[in-house]
Parts: C-alpha cells; structure tokens; sequence
C-alpha cells in the first residue's frame, strides 16, 4: 500500500510538472518535483503524519497553478492522484498486519479501484466544462434532493451487498 501511495503521490507531481512546462513556468514545474522528491522522502520514512503533510502541500501547489490559469481537469487530476496517495498511505498500516499474499492482492485492487475513481472523477470535470444547462433556483434544488437521495440508496445498497457477501445476518438472528 505505501508503493501505491507514492506512485499515487508521483502521478499527481507527473501531470503538474508536465503542465508547468506545458504552459512556459519552469518554476511552477520545479516546485512539483521537489514535491515528487518529498514523496519519496515520505515514502522512506513512513510516519503517518508526512501523509498529511504531503496532502496539504499538493492542495497548496495545486491552488497555486489554478491561480496562474491552469486547465481545470489537469489541476482536479493532480488532486485527486494525491488524495488517494493520502488515503493509501493512511490505508498502509492497517493492511500491513494481513499475509503478503491478501496484501498483494489488496493494494492491486485498490490501485485499480482508486485509478477509476481518478478516472471517473476528471472526466466529470471534463464534462462540468463542457455542459452548460442553465437552471432556475428551484429546478437545481429539486435536483440536488434527488442526487442525494441516488446517493443514500446507492450506498445503502453497497453496504446490504457487503453484509451479505459475508455470509453474516444482518437481522441478527441465527
């Protein structure tokens, strides 16, 4: 799970160091490799806490390329590469008491899991971009109601499938 993280972390340095060079900022472009060497000095230690750290740097740098009118889906990207190199990394400890074998399979899981979610979450930027549908106040309320509610019975929904994928009654009875 820690290399998960750090390849999750170097990823998010990757896209803001390409698009400082892209958009003729040198500086901007050195600032996310010595965030992607921080990543590895993290890496190497190991300290939960440098996770938080790290985290909040890459919203930092990530604030500061929006502020010099950097693409939208390349700063969203970058940020989310590094919340879930944050989230693994905090992730790492607890899945480090399993074999290595559940281990394996778990941190290629939750790369691929986590590479979707990236995936997922830039494209809806993409189309935030795009898309533009004018709404009455009223209209984006009821709409708003009716996402959360999606939302709610979705995850309701995830949790009964994990309950009973577990072989456990939810009701208690046995």
């Amino acid at each position: 799970m820690r290399l998960s993280s750090l390849l999750f972390f170097e990823i998010s340095s990757a896209v803001l160091a390409t698009g400082g060079a892209v958009h003729g900022l040198p500086e901007l472009s050195i600032v996310a490799v010595v965030l992607a060497g921080l990543a590895v000095a993290m890496f190497a230690l190991g300290p939960p806490l440098l996770a938080h750290v790290m985290l909040g740097l890459y919203g930092i740098t990530v604030c500061l390329f929006g502020l010099f009118r950097f693409p939208p889906l390349l700063c969203a990207g970058a940020l989310a590469a590094a919340l879930i190199g944050w989230d693994a990394a905090l992730a790492a400890p607890s899945v480090a008491r399993a074999s290595p074998d559940d281990r394996r399979r778990f941190a290629i899981a939750y790369t691929l899991r986590s590479a979707a979610l990236v995936a997922v979450g830039i494209l809806l930027v993409a189309a935030a971009g795009t898309i533009r549908v004018s709404l009455t106040f009223g209209t984006g309320f009821g709409l708003s109601f009716v996402v959360l509610v999606l939302a709610a019975l979705f995850l309701r929904t995830l949790r009964g499938a994990n309950t009973s994928s577990d072989g456990n009654d939810p009701s208690g009875s046995e």
